[in-house]
């Protein structure tokens, strides 16, 4: 088995859907930005699973610095199965209180850098039949107006119609594209006050969404493509 690249996978939630993947024997590649402290902790952890697990530092806020990761990671790790892109930025404000700096550093970490690492990695999925797998946000599909994160959802919205097109241009080489897209989690950071007004009337864990994303990449899934799965408690109906 090749390897599984996570993006931002070294702390919250990329971390757990590291320590899901180890515990399925997958082998991993942590990829981190600031968190090397967090990341060697992570390999160390996976390692005693019984996988194989590396980090590498990458900075995707600019063109330059991303192709300069995926040529880097290409050189160590040739041999990639899957993609999770993981990484995602997030500002709280509406469109119009969005700095023009804000709302092109969004569309390059979230929208941009995860096209780039697709675009490098495809060789190596293509050839050992894997999958993409792209972090989303609940709701996205039913295109409703966000004043409250607007840029951040723009990004992911774009990020869902770019995971059905590559899932509909993949899918002759055996490439399955999808998406998983969490609503509010225990470690949200923009949490209601109120649970109540969650359908299920609590938050999700990150073992939630980290359990779709294996159970997508698995062989139980080899059929599935192009499809965006919410783990949010009914929250985006």
């Amino acid at each position: 088995m090749g390897w599984t690249l996570v993006t931002g996978g070294a702390q919250r939630l990329g971390a757990e859907i590291c320590r899901t993947l180890a515990k399925q024997g997958y082998d991993v590649v942590i990829h981190y930005n600031h968190s090397h402290r967090e990341a060697i902790h992570l390999v160390k952890e996976c390692r005693k699973l019984g996988v194989k697990a590396e980090c590498l530092q990458g900075d995707f806020s600019e063109r330059s610095s991303t192709e300069h990761f995926v040529q880097g990671y290409l050189k160590q790790f040739p041999d990639t199965v899957n993609l999770i892109n993981n990484v995602g930025n997030y500002i709280m404000k509406s469109g119009l209180n969005t700095d023009l700096s804000e709302w092109y550093d969004l569309i390059q970490t979230n929208l941009n850098a995860p096209y780039e690492l697709i675009r490098g990695l495809i060789p190596s999925i293509k050839k050992n039949r894997g999958s993409i797998l792209n972090l989303g946000v609940a709701g996205m599909e039913g295109l409703r107006a966000d004043v409250h994160a607007t840029v951040y959802t723009l990004t992911k919205t774009a990020l869902w119609m770019l995971t059905r097109s590559l899932a509909k241009e993949l899918a002759p080489d055996l490439v399955r594209v999808n998406m998983v897209s969490p609503g509010y989690l225990e470690i949200s950071v923009d949490l209601p006050k109120d649970l109540s007004t969650i359908p299920m009337k609590r938050t999700g864990t990150t073992q939630e969404v980290a359990k779709v994303i294996v159970e997508l990449l698995g062989p139980n899934s080899t059929y599935i493509t192009g499809q965006n799965i919410e783990v949010a408690g009914g929250i985006g109906l």
